[in-house]
């Protein structure tokens, strides 16, 4: 992150709350603001009140945050110049997903990318739906397109293992990697390799948008979580407007070739392949860039269980990665730093739900005892928290902003998200082959992911 920016973003909102204080109405009952002037004033007679002094600078610390924030989600992070087709080789990892990735290798056919710059590998060992057979056709009835369909049994279970079967057999410089279900816009795999021809970024990734964002409560729910934390969009786009890397979340991202290999592919026995390679590129010193135009479009399961299903999935693997990835080291830099970092920051903008609905309760609190000095820091709180949605909602949300009403559902979600961190198995006692019914996508999930597909 870079210290110029922040301190830039910070500025703008540490000049609104000095101003709001200077200039706050003397006619307004103002007991807090009193006393913190009389702090100041006379501070041998009113010390005792350091204590809620300290409590108002904490709260500002949050403002401040998260008033950062909010600036840095206007404009552009990042825009693509001229696009470019260099030969690019495309890993979909899928298992016993036949419907759903047939809607991924039918969105790679109509993309515009040169067809004849395009390899298409898929890995459906394990499968038992006919995924392999289905993959044949395919690249017999695509001729134009370089495909390679893998099928054999793997000794090692897990989709790291998968990944790196299919990595075996690229032929190109640049890898893009794609979940089966995920839809790709007709310039989608244009501008995710566009970065690369200037020398600077070496990995790139997408936003990730729901697309049966409209089938019922949960989908809805769900498509709001990844505005501003399941599928990236808005952390990452506000992370690379501050100078930080975003991280790689499994699908939609491209990366050079080589350097997959210098890093030794995928470790198979990671539960979080991304995050663990994630870790390992920031540990390179190598910047993740995420490229807000190179959308992709993603299904989600439609009914509570099958949530709570995949949800889970994702949690235990950051479990049970998370004590060996803090061990990794490089010269300076150490995974440790890395894992808290991001858990400080999940922790701040992966419940923005929960904490919209819960500065919104303090607000009208504060209206109703007319404490209108907390009202009004409390109303920029939310106006910040409320600002940061709704651009993430416009740039990333395909600008459904009904969305809103249904952060109380998408509460339950994140909420569930986070009580799992406590009750779910920790490493070693997690692992593919141990708890695959936890880290394995469950036929529920798969079903009811189908179940939602749009023709």
């Amino acid at each position: 992150m870079k210290i110029s920016k922040v301190i830039f973003y910070g500025s703008i909102v540490a000049t609104y709350f000095i101003v709001l204080h200077i200039f706050f109405p003397p006619w307004l009952n103002s007991p807090i603001k009193q006393g913190i002037d009389s702090l100041f004033t006379n501070f041998s007679a009113n010390w005792l009140l350091i204590f809620p002094f300290i409590g108002l600078v904490a709260l500002c610390g949050l403002l401040i945050y998260y008033g950062i924030h909010f600036v840095a989600s206007f404009g552009i992070s990042y825009k693509s110049k001229k696009y470019y087709y260099p030969s690019i080789s495309i890993i979909i990892a899928s298992k016993n997903e036949k419907p759903l990735l047939a809607r991924t290798l039918k969105s790679i056919m109509n993309t515009e990318y040169p067809k004849d710059k395009i390899q298409i590998i898929t890995v459906t060992s394990g499968s038992t739906d006919s995924s392999t057979e289905f993959c044949e056709k395919f690249a017999k009835e695509n001729k134009n397109i370089d495909m390679i369909v893998l099928s054999k049994s793997l000794s090692k279970k897990g989709k790291p293992a998968a990944l790196n079967y299919g990595f075996e057999f690229v032929k190109n410089d640049i890898c893009i990697f794609y979940d089966s279900g995920n839809v790709i816009t007709s310039k989608t795999l244009a501008e995710l390799v566009e970065p690369f021809q200037y020398g600077n970024h070496k990995v790139t990734i997408g936003p990730m948008i729901i697309e049966n964002w409209n089938q019922n409560k949960w989908t809805r729910a769900a498509a709001l979580t990844y505005v501003f934390s399941a599928g990236g969009n808005m952390y990452f786009h506000v992370k690379n407007k501050l100078g930080s890397s975003a991280y790689l979340f499994g699908r939609n991202f491209a990366i050079k070739t080589k350097l997959l290999k210098d890093l030794g592919g995928f470790n198979e026995n990671s539960l979080t392949e991304d995050l663990y390679l994630t870790v390992l590129l920031n540990l390179e010193g190598e910047k993740i860039l995420f490229v807000p135009k190179a959308r992709a479009y993603d299904l989600t399961p439609n009914n509570w269980n099958a949530i709570k299903k995949q949800r889970t999935r994702w949690v235990g693997g950051y479990v049970g990665d998370a004590p060996d990835l803090t061990k990794l080291k490089k010269g300076n830099k150490n995974g440790q730093s890395i894992i808290i970092s991001r858990n400080l920051s999940m922790l701040l903008l992966h419940h923005l739900d929960v904490c919209l609905l819960v500065i919104t309760g303090f607000v009208v609190f504060y209206a109703l005892i007319g404490f209108y000095y907390m009202f009004a820091w409390t109303l920029s709180l939310f106006i910040f928290v409320f600002g940061y949605l709704f651009n993430g909602i416009r740039k990333y949300g395909d600008k459904h902003y009904s969305l809103f009403l249904w952060a109380p559902v998408s509460s339950r979600i994140t909420l569930f998200m986070f009580s799992l961190q406590f009750t779910l198995p920790a490493a070693p006692d997690i692992s593919w082959e141990k708890t695959p019914m936890i880290l394995e996508k469950s036929q529920e999930e798969i079903e009811s992911i189908i179940s939602a597909t749009i023709n």
